[in-house]
């Protein structure tokens, strides 16, 4: 059984707990176990398309068309080809080319529910959203990240009047999404030439969409809170671009919905503020940035104003824990 293997094992049966109520307070130490179980391979080579100029020829026919109003529909084999330069490492292939195309096709309704659908199965296959996640940093962030920041694009669309999701899609996403959040620990925000991977705040622009949904379980809402703080807390590598004040954005959205959110949002932190005070005696660059990415979390929360009053005083009665 493989790592991924057997961290969807788990999952599926601690998701399935929650959903029945038969846990809930010890959720967060569960997750962490997980967490904590994951070990990382060897960065080995990711293997690129090698046909960008002619791509990038696509992407300039199908914006001018865009553009013109003359692009009423895309084919597969044009719609299969922006899917998969999403792991590209050249920002305008994959940022300013495959993502700014693929929302503005959405906008204008240029795909079919049926290319939605497909595209859905495509990022959420685990070749995709897991490329070389087992392994250290290396390029594979490029098409994991991008994967899960046009799920967000999905969900979106869907919510805006496509209307393609149904409820065994929407359940596979929260099973791939909670592995995803898992085992993804490459924080890196802005990387040089290769522009944006920013892998977290593109889970954050996934869980809020989620957030809002209806059709969604409060036990799963829950459960994939959990999932993130749990992982959130044991990253060793700094998030300080931007990541922070997305996630509190998701959080705060989350909590102003239901009680229930808000009040479990404080187990957590306290949780959280439990664990650090009783191992408050970092050694290492990585015991830091888990206490900083801590610090700069709960100042995000505490500027982002729409937080209930209990969870704004908590915080706020922690802050001279590192000063």
């Amino acid at each position: 059984m493989t790592q991924i293997q057997q961290i969807r094992q788990q999952l599926t049966e601690l998701r399935s707990q929650v959903n029945q109520g038969e846990i809930f307070q010890s959720l967060g130490d569960e997750v962490g176990k997980i967490i904590e179980s994951v070990k990382k391979d060897r960065s080995t080579k990711v293997y690129l398309n090698d046909d960008e100029s002619d791509f990038l020829d696509m992407i300039a026919d199908l914006r001018s068309q865009l553009n013109d109003h003359e692009l009423k529909a895309i084919t597969n084999e044009e719609l299969l080809a922006l899917l998969g330069h999403i792991g590209s490492t050249n920002t305008a292939v994959r940022d300013q080319g495959v993502y700014f195309l693929f929302n503005d096709l959405l906008e204008d309704q240029v795909l079919t529910k049926k290319q939605m659908t497909q595209t859905f199965n495509y990022l959420l296959s685990d070749e995709v959203m897991f490329d070389h996640i087992n392994e250290r940093k290396n390029n594979g962030i490029f098409q994991r990240s991008f994967a899960v920041l046009l799920i967000s694009s999905l969900l979106y669309g869907d919510r805006a009047g496509y209307f393609f999701l149904n409820k065994d899609m929407l359940s596979r996403l929260v099973d791939q999404i909670a592995i995803y959040i898992i085992l993804e620990t490459d924080t890196r925000g802005f990387i040089k030439r290769n522009g944006w991977a920013h892998a977290y705040t593109h889970i954050g622009n996934v869980l809020d969409e989620l957030s809002q949904r209806d059709d969604l379980a409060r036990s799963d809402k829950i459960f994939l809170m959990t999932v993130l703080i749990e992982r959130y807390k044991r990253l060793e590598t700094p998030l300080i671009f931007g990541e922070p004040q997305r996630i509190s954005a998701y959080l705060s959205r989350l909590t102003q919905t239901n009680h229930l959110y808000s009040s479990y949002f404080l187990l957590q932190l306290k949780a959280w503020r439990s664990d650090m005070m009783s191992n408050y005696q970092p050694q290492s660059e990585g015991q830091w940035n888990t206490i900083f990415n801590n610090v700069r979390l709960m100042q995000a929360i505490l500027i982002n104003g729409n937080f209930d009053d209990e969870i704004v005083k908590y915080i706020a009665s922690g802050q001279n824990f590192m000063s």
